[in-house]
């Protein structure tokens, strides 16, 4: 995710909007799992910086939440917001992420850049290797929360549910469909299979 990051700030034209954008609209959906629509619809009015929190109006399925974020991020998010200003009017309706024109970004111009920013970073190939997909980023996010929780040893079955709620799912089988077993994560239940095993085979041999 560096390399992305690193190349959505090279994107050009130079001391422009665009790039900060990108950058910033990256690593919100990388460090919070958004749906890509969500991000593009988050107007000023929407995000409250001080108290960490985006609220996500009328997402898929017509359900609202609100989105806790890291300290960090609304920091990165202030940083942005400090530029875009200078772009486009800042009265609470406008959209929070712009264009260098001031208008709204749809998908098919953040798409454009995203496969920009993937060849720069040498992460797209040629025909047949295309690289990830902007809404990859999600998927990363459930599996890198499902990991962390693995490696701080939590009860990974009950803070599920609390995962389908942050990333806006009707059903926890929706949830499901992001948790695709990495190399990181089938090591880290395999680790923890194997202790919950030795431990019962621990305890039965006292009993006898």
């Amino acid at each position: 995710m560096k390399a992305i990051l690193r190349a959505a700030q090279e994107l050009p034209p130079g001391r422009s909007l665009r790039s900060k954008t990108y950058f910033t609209l990256f690593g919100l959906l990388y460090s919070t799992g958004l749906r890509c629509g969500e991000a593009f619809a988050l107007n000023l009015s929407d995000v409250d910086l001080d108290q960490h929190l985006l609220f996500i109006c009328r997402g898929k399925f017509g359900k609202s939440r609100w989105v806790p974020i890291a300290a960090s991020t609304s920091a990165a998010l202030q940083r942005y917001l400090k530029e875009r200003i200078r772009f486009a009017p800042a009265t609470p309706e406008r959209p929070f992420f712009v264009t260098g024109r001031g208008r709204r970004l749809y998908h098919t111009n953040v798409d454009l850049a995203f496969r920009r920013a993937l060849n720069r970073s040498g992460l797209r190939g040629g025909k047949g290797c295309p690289g990830p997909r902007l809404h990859h980023l999600r998927h990363t996010f459930a599996c890198t929360r499902l990991l962390a929780w693995y490696r701080q040893g939590k009860d990974v079955q009950s803070l599920l549910p609390i995962l389908a709620t942050y990333l806006g799912h009707v059903k926890f089988t929706s949830t499901q469909v992001y948790l695709q077993a990495t190399a990181e994560l089938l090591a880290e239940a395999s680790r923890r299979f194997l202790k919950n095993f030795r431990q019962n085979i621990s305890i039965k041999g006292e009993g006898k």
